[in-house]
């Protein structure tokens, strides 16, 4: 009878179904208008929504819920399906926030049990793909899934809760990267990629990390050079640079995985998939594994050049920003294509370089992984020191 009355009043209110877990409990779905998920990171079981799921493989994707509990000892179990997930290809933990309370290194599990929350009233759980943890098989294939990913079916709450609408920031931004963008080296959220987005959240905005370790401009990540998430934006039949014809199936900058395109109708980059939701900030660091795997020059200058004219054709009003890699590879051919792409375009000045200098390269030297600021992968210190560094300039240029 319980569960009858709880259905019932779900479907007599205004707001998103809910159903009956069990007799104390309900289930806020995932298209409950009390989520907001990072922009650009996440599918689900009808494209990029749907009432069943979200998945994402992206470390430092997140997502929000808000609720009302009249239970003075309230309850909340977090739903995830891991039946598409190998037990060598498990998700990510996950780090949270209940109420502004942190715990941290989160085994995925199909019920993980919110641990934090009292009191009756208004809660909210951010939850976080950790970062820094090496992972394969993220991308899929045609039709399939990749098995790497996390899957959320929903929020168990008590049954006498109210879901919180909830809207996302007004822009979003999008920081894409490899490992060093991923947070590998650094402890849970202390990658520079969650930092800055920290800031960005300050000003209004979601953002997406979109990082994965070993990719670049061109080359392929996840696995060195038998990774299956596509270089960013590549080429085949080029010779030293010269000609080539753009891989779609190669290149991932226009997607979300195998399966899912990251653009609108309109051929936009939608945060949602729907028009009108371009990103206000797109922001690169690429070049690191180029430049590494010694992927011939005048092809990555190619791939640099041809993919600013795709972004801005996908994101007219974003501000691009590049970032110089902290170990200065391929920065002379980033530096390049920015200023041929302002000479072709004078009007076009919402394209920056953020370079961090040369002083940075040599604090990360390869052979010293317990240096000051740690080695390739930097560590905590060096992370805060570089976001620190690259917060200040970024916010001049999106307040432009």
């Amino acid at each position: 009878m319980k569960n009858t009355l709880v259905f019932m009043f779900c479907l007599l209110s205004s707001l998103p179904v809910c159903f009956a877990a069990d007799a104390a409990l309900m289930t806020l779905p995932v298209d409950s208008s009390a989520f907001v998920f990072s922009p650009g990171n996440w599918t689900g079981d009808a494209g990029r929504s749907g009432k069943v799921f979200r998945q994402t493989w992206n470390p430092g994707a997140y997502f929000r819920v808000t609720w009302e509990s009249k239970n003075p000892q309230p309850v909340a179990k977090l739903r995830l399906d891991l039946s598409i997930n190998q037990e060598t290809l498990k998700p990510s933990p996950v780090a949270y926030s209940i109420d502004g309370i942190w715990k941290a290194n989160i085994p995925c599990a199909g019920e993980i049990a919110i641990e934090g929350l009292t009191n009756a009233g208004r809660h909210e759980l951010a939850v976080y793909v950790q970062q820094g943890t090496w992972r394969q098989e993220r991308w899929g294939s045609e039709g399939k899934s990749g098995q790497s990913v996390m899957r959320v079916t929903g929020l168990q709450v008590d049954a006498n809760s109210t879901p919180v609408p909830t809207t996302p920031g007004s822009k979003w931004a999008m920081i894409v990267g490899d490992s060093i963008t991923e947070g590998c080296g650094a402890s849970v959220l202390a990658g520079y990629s969650h930092l800055v987005g920290q800031a960005l959240r300050t000003q209004d905005y979601e953002y997406c990390l979109n990082a994965c370790g070993w990719s670049g401009w061109i080359h392929r990540g996840d696995d060195g050079e038998n990774g299956d998430v596509p270089g960013y934006y590549t080429f085949t039949k080029s010779t030293n640079g010269v000609g080539g014809q753009y891989d779609d199936a190669g290149s991932r900058w226009n997607k979300i995985d195998c399966n899912h395109s990251l653009l609108d109708s309109k051929g936009h980059i939608s945060a949602y998939g729907q028009t009108g939701q371009e990103p206000s900030l797109i922001m690169i660091n690429y070049g690191t594994n180029d430049d590494r795997s010694r992927k011939p020059n005048p092809v990555v200058a190619a791939s640099i050049t041809q993919c600013l004219a795709a972004l801005r054709a996908s994101a007219p009003n974003a501000q691009i920003i590049l970032i110089i890699p902290f170990g200065q590879y391929c920065a002379t051919d980033l530096k390049d294509a920015v200023d041929a792409r302002k000479m072709a375009r004078p009007a076009d000045t919402k394209i920056a370089v953020i370079d961090l200098g040369s002083g940075v390269a040599r604090n990360l030297d390869d052979h010293e992984p317990n240096g000051l600021m740690g080695g390739l992968h930097p560590n905590d210190r060096g992370h805060a020191n570089f976001a620190a560094a690259i917060i200040p300039q970024m916010m001049k240029l999106i307040e432009k």
